[in-house]
C-alpha cells in the first residue's frame, strides 16, 4: 500500500481545496461504510480461516505502519508497508469483517499515535484504508469462489492489486485537487512503482499463510532465510547510504571554496537542502562584525549573509547545540523542545540543527527543517549526518579563515615590498630601485656597448610653493610633476624620485645628445603647464637638469654622481638649459664638494639647531614628550629642512657629527623636562639614528655618555632606526641594537612599512615601538590600501606587545581614525609643528598655543582651536 499526500494551497471557483478534499474524504468514507455493511459483514471466512482475535491482526497492521519502507521520488514520498503482506495472509487466515476492522483500527492508531497525523489528513487516510480493505476482501471472496482451493492465492493477489489501484486512485484524486490539474502520467508512474511492491508483499504473506495452514512448524525454516535476507539488505543499504553520505559531504562542502561567496553559499545551502530532502536549509555565522544568516527555502529566493537583527532565538539554539552537539525535534527533552518551537514558528513540521565547531571556536549553526513528504521525518541517522556536515563545514570555514589571513599577510608583505622600492608620495621608483636599475643597465652595456644616460632634475621654485601654500600643496605639485615625467618617457625608461624636489631619469641606450635634447624639451614643455594646487591656486616650476652619458669604465654610482654634478652646474648657470657632464665639471663645479664643506662649516658654527615635535598620548590627549629634529639655519636660504641636507650628510659622513649633536641636545632638554615635571613618569624623547651611526662601533658609548652627562633616565630615551638601516647588515645591526638595549633605552622602527618590511626582523631585533609612516596616515579614509596597511601594522604591533606611533597627523579625522585603530601615540601638525626647545615645557604643561591655532587646555590635554 502506498500512502503519500501533498497538501498545498490552490484557488478554486466555488470550493476551496480543503473543502474539496473534505468532500472527497466523505465520499471515500461513505463508500467504505456502505461496502462494509452491505457486502463485507456478511461474507464468510475462507475454509482455512483460524479463530484468532481481531486485536492481534490490528496490532500486526499497526506494526506494519510503524516500520514502513520509504522511497523518495522527487517531492513525493512513497511508503511501502508490509500491510499488504498481512492483508493477503488475513484473507486466508481471518474472517473478512474482522480483517477490515483490524486494518482500519490498527492503521488509524499508528497514524495518530506514531506519525501524529491529525484532522483532515488522518480522516482521509483512515477512510482510504477502510475502502481499500473492503475492496480487497470483496474481490477475494468473489474471485476465489469459482477457483479450486489450490488457486485461491491467485484471487488474493488480484484482490491486493485491485485494492492498490483503488488506493492509488484516491491519492491521485487528492493530488489533482491540490495541484489544480490531473496528470495521468503521474498516476501511471505511481502504479508502476506500487503495484509490483504490493504483489511482492502479498506473495510473501500468502506463502506464510499457506505454510501456517499446512505445516506451522515450517515457519521457523522460512524465518531463517528471511532474516538473513533482511540483515544482508540492511547491511547493503547501510553501506550504500554511508557511501552516498561521504560523496554528498565532499560535494557539498567543496561548494564553500567557490570563488563567488554569494553564489557559493546559495549553492551550498541548496545542496544541503537537497541532501536532506528538506524544505529549508539555514546557515547562521557568528563573526566579529555581527551575526549573519543565509537561507535556502523551497519556493523562495536565497538569502545570503543577511545581518541577523534579532539573534535571541538563534543564540539559544546555538548554545544548546554547542552543549549537546546537535538537536532534533521530537527528542523528548528540553533541547528538542527549543528546536520544536523554532520549527513551528517557521512553518516547518520538523527540524535538525548542529553547531559549527572547531577546537578553538564556534562558527555558527547549520539548521535543516521541513522533511519533504508527509510520511517521513528526520531520524537519528539524519542527526548524525548533519553533525558530520557541520564539523566539516566548520573545518572548511576555519581553513578559509586561515587562508584569508594568510592571503592578507601575503598581500601586506607584497604591499610593503612595493613600498620599500617606491616613493609613497608619487608612486615612482625610489633611490634604491633606481640605483638597482642603473646597475643593471650599466652591466648590460658592458656586454652590448649600448650605454644608457641619466638625467638629474632639481625643481626650481618648489620651496616657495611649499612654504607659501603648505605641505599639501607641495605634495600635489610633486605628484603632478611625477605624472608628467612618466608621460615624457618610453616604457623602457625609468623616472624616480630621489627625495625632496629631486628627480632622476634613466634613459635606455642607444641615446645621444640629440635624443636627450628631445626628452628635455618634452619635460620643459610639461613643466611650463601651470599646476592647479587648489581652488584658485596655480603654480609653475622649472628644473635644473644635469645629464651624464654612460661610457666604458663608468659604473652606476659614478654615472648618477656625474649627473648630480652636472645638475649643480646647470643650477649655477640659471637652469635654463641642461648641462652634460664632462671632466672639467669635477674641478669647476662646487656641487657636493662645496656643499659638504658648507655643511661642515655650519656644524662648526652652530648653525644646526634641534627642534622638537610633541608626541601625544591618544588615550589621554596629553603631550608625553617630543621627537628631536634637526634644522639648518642657512645664512642665505634661511631655515633648511632635513630633506635638503640629510642625504648629503649621509653621503659625506657628516651625519655622525649631526647625530651626536642632536642626541646630546635631546637628552639635555628631556632631562630638564623631567626636573620640571617630576611627577610625570611618561615623559620621553625620541632621536633618529642614521645608518652610519648604527654601523659606528662608537654609537653605544656616545649614547651612554649623553645619558650620563644629561642625567636622563635611559628608559626615557627612544632611538629611532629605519627599516633600511636594519636590512643593510642585519647581523651587525642586531648586535648594535642589543648593546643599546642593554643601556636601558628603547628602540623604535621609524616609517614602518616604507622600507624592506621583513616581518621576520620584528622578532630578531629588540624593538619597543613601531612608527606608522606619514604616507599611510595621509591616505586614511581616502585610500583603502592605506586603511588596510595601517590597521595591519597596529594589530601586528599589539600582538607583539609593541607601542605604535602615528606620524603626520594633520586632520581631526586622521587623529580619530588612528585612535580608533588602537594607536598609542601620535604626532603631527594637528597637534603642533616642530617647536623650539624653550616651547616644549609649555606644551607639556598644557599652556602652549600653536601658531596653527591648536591649543592644549589643562592637564587633560583637550585639543581645541583658537
Amino acid at each position: 500500500m502506498t500512502n503519500g499526500v501533498s497538501w498545498v494551497r490552490s484557488g478554486a471557483n466555488r470550493l476551496t481545496v480543503p473543502q474539496r478534499i473534505i468532500l472527497l474524504t466523505l465520499v471515500l468514507a461513505g463508500t467504505a461504510v456502505a461496502l462494509f455493511v452491505i457486502v463485507v459483514r456478511g461474507l464468510p471466512g475462507a475454509p482455512t480461516a483460524m479463530t484468532l482475535p481481531w486485536v492481534l491482526w490490528a496490532a500486526a497492521f499497526a506494526v506494519s505502519e510503524i516500520f514502513p519502507v520509504h522511497v523518495q521520488v522527487n517531492r513525493d514520498a512513497h511508503t511501502f508497508s508490509v500491510s499488504d503482506l498481512f492483508m493477503a495472509a488475513g484473507m486466508v487466515l481471518a474472517t473478512p469483517g474482522d480483517l477490515v476492522t483490524a486494518q482500519v483500527v490498527g492503521v488509524a492508531a499508528a497514524l495518530a499515535l506514531h506519525r501524529r497525523q491529525r484532522g483532515l489528513k488522518l480522516a482521509f487516510n483512515t477512510a482510504l484504508f477502510a475502502l481499500t480493505a473492503s475492496v480487497a476482501v470483496t474481490l477475494f471472496s468473489a474471485l476465489s469462489a469459482p477457483l479450486p482451493a489450490t488457486w485461491s492465492w491467485l484471487a488474493a493477489l488480484v484482490a491486493v492489486v485491485g485494492a492498490t489501484l483503488v488506493g492509488n486512485a484516491g491519492i491521485f484524486a487528492v493530488m489533482s485537487i491540490s495541484e489544480g490539474r490531473a496528470d495521468t502520467q503521474a498516476f501511471v508512474a505511481m502504479c508502476a512503482l506500487t503495484v509490483p511492491a504490493a504483489v511482492a508483499a502479498a506473495a510473501v504473506g500468502l506463502l506464510v499463510a499457506r505454510t501456517a495452514v499446512h505445516d506451522a512448524a515450517a515457519l521457523a525454516l522460512l524465518a531463517l532465510p528471511t532474516i538473513g535476507i533482511v540483515v544482508a539488505y540492511r547491511a547493503y543499504t547501510g553501506a550504500r547510504e554511508q557511501q552516498d553520505n561521504l560523496r554528498l559531504l565532499h560535494e557539498v562542502t567543496s561548494l564553500l571554496h567557490a570563488g563567488d561567496t554569494q553564489a557559493a553559499l546559495g549553492d551550498f545551502l541548496d545542496s544541503v537542502r537537497s541532501a536532506f530532502r528538506a524544505e529549508m536549509a539555514e546557515l547562521v555565522l557568528v563573526g566579529t562584525d555581527g551575526t549573519t544568516v543565509s537561507r535556502s527555502r523551497e519556493g523562495a529566493g536565497s538569502v545570503v549573509m543577511a545581518p541577523l537583527e534579532d539573534t535571541e532565538e538563534h543564540d539559544r539554539l546555538l548554545r544548546l547545540a554547542t552543549a549537546s552537539g546537535a538537536l532534533i525535534t521530537r527528542s523528548g527533552n528540553g533541547h528538542g523542545a527549543a528546536l520544536e518551537s523554532y520549527a513551528a514558528g517557521h512553518g516547518l513540521k520538523d527540524a535538525v540543527a548542529a553547531a559549527l565547531r572547531t577546537e578553538d571556536r564556534v562558527h555558527g549553526l547549520l539548521l535543516v527543517g521541513g522533511r519533504i513528504g508527509d510520511v517521513t521525518t528526520f531520524t537519528s541517522r539524519d542527526l548524525a549526518l548533519l553533525d558530520t556536515f557541520a564539523r566539516h563545514v566548520a573545518t572548511s570555514l576555519e581553513r578559509g579563515r586561515l587562508e584569508e589571513n594568510l592571503r592578507q599577510v601575503t598581500d601586506l608583505k607584497e604591499q610593503l615590498r612595493h613600498q620599500a622600492l617606491h616613493d609613497p608620495l608619487t608612486g615612482l621608483p625610489n633611490r634604491t630601485l633606481f640605483l638597482d636599475r642603473v646597475r643593471h643597465a650599466v652591466a648590460g652595456a658592458a656586454r652590448t656597448q649600448v650605454f644608457p644616460a641619466v638625467l638629474y632634475l632639481d625643481l626650481d621654485g618648489f620651496k616657495p610653493v611649499n612654504d607659501t601654500y603648505g605641505h599639501e600643496a607641495g605634495d600635489v605639485l610633486l605628484r603632478t610633476v611625477a605624472d608628467r615625467l612618466r608621460g615624457c618617457l618610453r616604457p623602457s625608461d625609468t623616472a624616480a624620485r630621489m627625495g625632496g624636489d629631486e628627480f632622476v631619469i634613466l634613459l635606455g641606450g642607444p641615446i645621444d645628445r640629440l635624443g636627450i635634447a628631445r626628452v628635455v624639451d618634452r619635460i620643459r614643455t610639461q613643466l611650463d603647464v601651470p599646476v592647479l594646487l587648489g581652488e584658485d591656486v596655480v603654480a609653475t616650476v622649472g628644473a635644473s637638469i644635469g645629464v651624464a652619458l654612460g661610457d666604458e669604465g663608468v659604473d652606476a654610482d659614478t654615472l648618477v654622481r656625474h649627473a648630480d654634478v652636472a645638475m649643480y652646474a646647470a643650477k649655477r648657470s640659471g637652469g635654463h638649459d641642461f648641462v652634460v657632464h664632462d671632466a672639467t665639471l669635477d674641478s669647476s663645479t662646487p656641487s657636493r664638494t662645496d656643499a659638504s664643506a658648507e655643511l661642515a662649516q655650519a656644524i662648526r658654527n652652530g648653525d644646526l639647531r634641534t627642534v622638537y615635535q610633541p608626541l601625544i598620548d591618544l588615550r589621554t590627549g596629553v603631550a608625553i614628550g617630543a621627537e628631536a629634529l634637526v634644522r639648518w639655519e642657512h645664512p642665505v636660504d634661511g631655515l633648511r629642512s632635513p630633506d635638503q641636507f640629510i642625504t648629503l650628510a649621509e653621503d659625506t659622513g657628516l651625519i655622525t657629527q649631526i647625530g651626536a649633536l642632536v642626541l646630546d641636545a635631546a637628552c639635555t632638554e628631556a632631562a630638564g623636562w623631567v626636573r620640571r615635571f617630576p611627577e610625570r613618569e611618561d615623559l620621553l624623547v625620541t632621536v633618529n639614528l642614521s645608518a652610519r651611526q648604527v654601523a659606528d662601533d662608537a654609537i653605544v658609548d656616545q649614547v651612554r655618555t649623553a645619558l650620563t652627562t644629561s642625567g636622563l633616565e635611559p628608559s626615557r630615551l627612544v632611538l629611532e632606526i629605519t627599516e633600511t638601516v636594519l636590512m643593510q647588515d642585519r647581523q651587525a645591526a642586531a648586535a648594535t641594537l642589543w648593546r643599546l638595549k642593554g643601556l636601558g633605552v628603547r628602540i623604535a622602527i621609524d616609517d614602518f612599512g616604507t622600507g624592506y618590511s621583513s616581518l621576520a626582523y620584528l622578532r630578531r631585533f629588540p624593538l619597543d615601538m613601531l612608527k606608522v609612516a606619514r604616507e599611510f596616515v595621509d591616505g586614511l579614509g581616502r585610500d583603502a590600501h592605506d586603511d588596510v596597511i595601517t590597521r595591519a601594522i597596529v594589530e601586528l604591533a599589539r600582538t607583539l606587545g609593541l607601542l605604535t606611533v602615528a606620524e603626520g597627523i594633520e586632520t581631526l579625522q586622521q587623529s580619530e581614525t588612528v585612535a580608533a585603530l588602537g594607536c598609542d601615540i601620535a604626532q603631527g601638525f594637528l597637534f603642533s609643528e616642530p617647536v623650539e626647545a624653550d616651547a616644549v615645557g609649555a606644551v607639556l604643561a598644557g599652556t602652549w598655543t600653536s601658531p596653527l591655532g591648536a591649543r592644549w587646555t589643562g592637564s587633560a590635554g583637550e585639543l581645541t582651536t583658537a
